[in-house]
């Protein structure tokens, strides 16, 4: 019974963990074998129906850590309802001046969640794409071994 019990209190944990996140719309992507070559961007497609709450908008970023540099440069193209179209570059620092890793984790991977917009609107409904391309002078990028977004509302 206490075994019951036990498994019980942990799956109840897990469920209540899950329905905290306020997010609509989290994911991750694998980047295959940690190497991203800049000719294979990484694509979120997310349905927008809320045009009046108020978001914060993260990217999340693992890497390992034989990744060479203490930062990552990224294309961001963005695609909205109606076809406009946005591109911005954005620099992401992962360790410090000493060369100490920044992220979440201990041992091999490191875990990044930098929030790049707060308090957005999104101007219309519908499907808006986000697209993600490296932008180092590697063709192929060692050590990043997933990359995904996080959109919530913004904490009062």
């Amino acid at each position: 019974m206490k075994k019951v019990f036990r498994i019980l209190s942990v799956l109840l944990l897990v469920v209540a963990a899950a329905s905290c996140d306020s997010s609509i719309y989290n994911k991750m992507k694998e980047i295959p074998d940690s190497k991203w070559d800049m000719n294979y961007p990484v694509k979120f497609d997310v349905d927008i129906a809320d045009t009046t709450t108020l978001f914060d908008f993260f990217v999340l970023l693992r890497h390992n850590t034989d990744y060479a540099y203490n930062n990552v440069y990224f294309f961001i193209t963005t695609t909205m309802p109606g076809d406009s179209i946005t591109r911005d570059t954005v620099e992401f620092i992962l360790a410090d001046p000493d060369g100490n890793w920044i992220g979440n984790g201990s041992g091999y991977l490191k875990s990044h969640e930098i929030l790049i917009s707060r308090k957005f609107i999104f101007p219309s409904k519908g499907l808006y794409s986000f697209e993600f391309q490296q932008a180092m002078r590697d063709t192929i990028l060692n050590g990043v071994s997933d990359i995904g977004i996080k959109i919530k509302p913004t904490p009062l």
